[in-house]
C-alpha cells in the first residue's frame, strides 16, 4: 500500500510565503507610524492655530473685579446678540476708571438702541447674568434705565432707547479730528507663523510680544520687521500659582540678581529688532521691587522700554521700571478674557473710549482665533478719531 503523503506537495513554501507576508506587514506599519510622526512636530504643533484653545502658558487674571466685569460685558452682549440686536445699537457712551480695593476697573454707560422696549429686553439680560455673572445684579432705576453692580459695586448703567428706524450708531460724522490714541499689543507670538502673518496684514499697527525662546522667534521678528511692526520680548515670569508654568526663559523671585540678568539677557540675543519687552504672567515677579528692578536695569542697557502688563494690582514693575530711568508704560484693557468675537470688539471699544478720554491707551490680546477675527472686523468699525500707532510712539501725546 502506498503513501499518499508522497503524493502531496511540500508545504513550505506557503509557510515562507506567511513569513514574508507578516514581515512586509510589519515593516509597512513601521513605515506608515513613522511617517506620521515626522508629520507632527510636537513643538511646531504646540500652538497651531488650528486649537488656539489650548494656550499651554496661560495665566489667570489676579483682578477678580476686573474679571467680573469682563463677564458681565460679556453678558450683556450675549443677551443683546440672542435678541437680535444689532451692534452698531449698542454704544459706550461713557467709562470711567474706577478703584475697588486694590484693583483698578471700568465703570461703563451702555446705550441700547433698539426696535425693542426695555422690558423686552431686561428678561434675557438677567438670565445671561445669572449664567455667566452670577455674582452681579441688576437694579431698575427707571422705566428705560437699570443699574448693574459686582460684590455690590456700580459697574455698568444700561439706558434703553427704542428707535423706529435702523441707525447706524458707531459713526460720529461730527468731526474726523484724532481724540486719542490706542496701542494694541499682542502677546505669546512665537508658535503660529500664519497668526502672524495675520497681525502683519491688518491696515494699522500691532505690536508683536514675541516669546523669546518659542519655535519661531526669529521668522515671526522678520515678519514683524518685513511690515513694519513694532517687537517687543515677551518676558516669561514667575506667576502666583505653581500650576501656570510660565515657559522657557522665565525668571523667578529665588534666582540670585547675576541669574536674572544673564536669563534676561540671552532672551534679548533671541528676538532681532525688539526695541522693548513686557512680562508674560509674572503675577508673583512683578510684586517684587528687587527682582524687576534686575529685569529693568538691564533692559536699561539695551535702550528699551517696559511695558508693565499689569497681571496683578498689585504689580511694582512700571514704577520700578520708571524709577530707574526708563520709559515705562502700563496696560489698560485685556481685549479678550473671553474668547469671543463680540466681547472681543466690545473691549476694543472700550479702549478706544478710554484713549477718548485720557489722551492714550494700551489694549493687549493674544492669538486666537477669536481675537485675530475681531481685529480684522474693527479695522471697519473702529473709531476714527482714535488713532492707532505703536506703543513707542505713545510718548509724542
Amino acid at each position: 500500500m502506498s503513501d499518499s503523503r508522497q503524493n502531496q506537495p511540500p508545504r513550505w513554501p506557503y509557510y515562507t510565503l506567511a513569513v514574508i507576508c507578516c514581515l512586509t506587514l510589519v515593516a509597512l506599519f513601521y513605515a506608515l507610524s513613522s511617517n506620521s510622526k515626522t508629520t507632527t512636530d510636537p513643538v511646531a504643533e504646540m500652538r497651531a492655530p488650528v486649537n488656539f484653545a489650548s494656550l499651554p502658558y496661560e495665566e489667570r487674571l489676579d483682578a477678580p473685579m476686573e474679571e467680573g466685569v469682563k463677564r458681565i460685558d460679556y453678558a450683556i452682549l450675549r443677551a443683546l446678540q440672542d435678541a437680535n440686536v444689532s451692534a452698531s445699537g449698542i454704544e459706550l457712551v461713557a467709562i470711567e476708571q474706577q478703584r475697588f480695593g486694590d484693583e483698578t476697573f471700568h465703570f461703563q454707560q451702555l446705550r441700547i438702541n433698539s426696535q425693542y422696549t426695555a422690558d423686552e429686553l431686561i428678561t434675557p439680560i438677567a438670565t445671561a447674568l445669572v449664567q455667566w455673572a452670577n455674582k452681579a445684579t441688576l437694579t431698575k432705576l427707571s422705566t428705560n434705565m437699570y443699574r448693574v453692580t459686582f460684590n455690590d459695586v456700580e459697574t455698568h448703567l444700561l439706558k434703553f432707547n427704542k428707535i423706529t428706524a435702523t441707525t447706524d450708531f458707531d459713526k460720529n460724522p461730527a468731526t474726523l479730528d484724532i481724540g486719542g490714541h490706542l496701542t494694541i499689543v499682542i502677546d505669546d507670538l512665537g508658535e503660529s507663523i500664519s497668526a502672524a502673518h495675520s497681525l502683519a496684514g491688518l491696515s494699522y499697527p500691532v505690536t508683536f510680544a514675541i516669546w523669546p525662546r518659542s519655535s519661531y522667534a526669529k521668522e515671526i521678528a522678520d515678519i514683524a520687521s518685513a511690515f513694519s511692526r513694532e517687537i517687543i520680548i515677551h518676558q516669561p515670569m514667575e506667576p502666583m500659582s505653581a500650576d501656570a508654568q510660565p515657559g522657557p526663559g522665565a525668571v523667578y523671585v529665588d534666582m540670585t540678581p547675576e541669574d536674572i540678568r544673564a536669563t534676561v539677557r540671552a532672551n534679548f540675543k533671541l528676538v532681532p529688532g525688539a526695541v522693548g519687552l513686557n512680562n508674560h504672567m509674572g503675577s508673583k515677579f512683578t510684586q517684587n521691587r528687587e527682582a524687576v528692578r534686575e529685569v529693568a536695569l538691564e533692559a536699561k542697557k539695551r535702550g528699551f522700554f517696559v511695558l508693565d502688563s499689569m497681571t496683578h494690582a498689585k504689580s511694582v514693575f512700571f514704577n520700578e521700571a520708571k524709577r530707574q530711568g526708563l520709559i515705562a508704560f502700563r496696560r489698560n484693557v485685556f481685549i479678550d478674557n473671553v474668547k469671543e468675537v463680540q466681547s472681543t470688539l466690545h473691549q476694543l471699544k472700550k479702549a478706544e473710549r478710554i484713549a477718548l478720554a485720557k489722551g492714550t491707551a494700551i489694549a493687549i490680546g493674544h492669538p486666537h482665533p477669536t481675537t485675530l477675527l475681531a481685529l480684522q472686523e474693527w479695522e471697519k468699525q473702529r473709531n476714527p478719531r482714535v488713532a492707532v500707532v505703536k506703543l513707542s510712539e505713545l510718548l509724542n501725546f
